[in-house]
């Protein structure tokens, strides 16, 4: 006889089809083989972990939002750290990405219409916004496509890497017109070909009327296969902002640094006319 969890059992005391009385110890029945067991009742009382899982069940069929309403004072803030806290965070972020990719989708592209590196910035705070003031109302035609970029992030091109690096990747895109650095940076420059002569870039008429003491000349170094160096031709890689600065940061500065053009610009107009508002070139 098959039994079933919760049924309870019994034996009858002489068997059912023969009539021969059990004998103690047994199941069946000693003279036909018959089984003596006896279902007596079924228990309905519902094991312990059942019970709890059944109550866990009917607790959990309440919503939180319920839960969160009925609960008061410091129990209702620590419920809404722990079940809703992470939730809303999350949402925000979310809110917050959508929000970002919406709007750089949406907002108008703007092209640089100068783009300059500044190698350890020689300008005040104020002499900065100045600048980028005047170069703005300069050049800008049209404000919602049309940018000024003056990076003043490098610290070293020669001496630091993370300098060196975004200044070879923007370079790469093609993005950079002018730096301003240093006249020991721009040696360096000039020997990694990344800059041009400024006879190159800007016209003769202002080329002629820039003072001979602000054309900073330097002379490239080529390396050769055999470890050796080879000269190249002087020539005029810089012009020295010292007058410049001193005017727009309103006090005297130190004359060690000038400004230099890259060897991929093609922005020649705008450069043209930044080095007439640079030197007062009226």
């Amino acid at each position: 006889m098959k039994i079933s969890l919760g049924e309870k059992v019994d034996y009858f005391s002489k068997c059912p089809e023969c009539g021969t009385p059990r004998a103690e110890g047994t199941e069946r029945c000693v003279n036909c083989g018959k089984s003596l067991l006896q279902i007596t009742e079924k228990d309905t009382k519902v094991p312990e972990d059942e019970a709890d899982m059944a109550l866990y069940k009917a607790r959990n069929e309440k919503s939180a939002s319920e839960t969160f309403k009925e609960l008061k004072g410091k129990s209702k803030f620590r419920y809404f750290v722990d079940y809703y806290l992470g939730k809303v965070i999350l949402g925000l972020l979310i809110a917050a990405i959508a929000i970002g990719l919406l709007y750089s989708f949406l907002k108008p592209k703007q092209d640089p219409v100068f783009y300059s590196a500044i190698v350890v910035s020689p300008f005040t705070p104020a002499g900065y916004q100045q600048f980028k003031s005047d170069i703005e109302e300069l050049l800008i035609t049209d404000p919602k496509h049309q940018n000024v970029v003056l990076d003043n992030t490098y610290s070293s091109l020669v001496a630091d890497y993370n300098s060196g690096m975004s200044f070879t990747v923007h370079m790469a895109a093609g993005e950079i017109d002018a730096v301003i650095l240093s006249k020991d940076e721009l040696k360096y420059q000039v020997n990694s070909e990344a800059l041009k002569p400024v006879d190159q870039v800007i016209s003769k008429e202002i080329y002629a009327r820039i003072p001979e003491e602000a054309k900073v000349k330097a002379t490239p170094t080529y390396p050769q296969e055999n470890g050796d160096f080879v000269e190249g031709e002087e020539a005029v890689y810089g012009l020295n902002l010292e007058q410049f600065l001193e005017r727009i940061n309103g006090f005297e500065t130190s004359s060690k640094y000038c400004i230099a053009f890259t060897s991929i610009t093609e922005n020649y107009d705008n450069i043209n006319a930044v080095v007439k508002y640079i030197f007062d070139i009226k």
